[in-house]
């Protein structure tokens, strides 16, 4: 299987967010919403969901977890 290119306008996010895993989060997550999710709305509830993880294991993150959108939060909660 080849691997699916980054929408350029997705540079910057953590290494561990794949176009395979933006495309199974659109999979697994357009059935709750009405309009349809676009890659940086993956990214979006891909990041948050990590950064909850991170919270909750109280593990500190090697690598900074962005938001979409301006500005940008450390995996460590702080």
């Amino acid at each position: 299987m080849d691997k699916q290119p980054l929408d350029p306008t997705l540079q910057g996010i953590p290494s561990w967010i794949t176009p395979e895993l933006i495309a199974d989060t659109v999979r697994t997550w357009q059935r709750y919403y009405t309009k349809p999710l676009t890659a940086k709305d993956a990214v979006g509830i891909l990041v948050g969901v990590g950064n909850l993880f991170a919270s909750l294991s109280g593990v500190s993150s090697h690598e900074t977890l962005r938001r979409t959108g301006t500005g940008q939060q450390s995996g460590t909660g702080t």
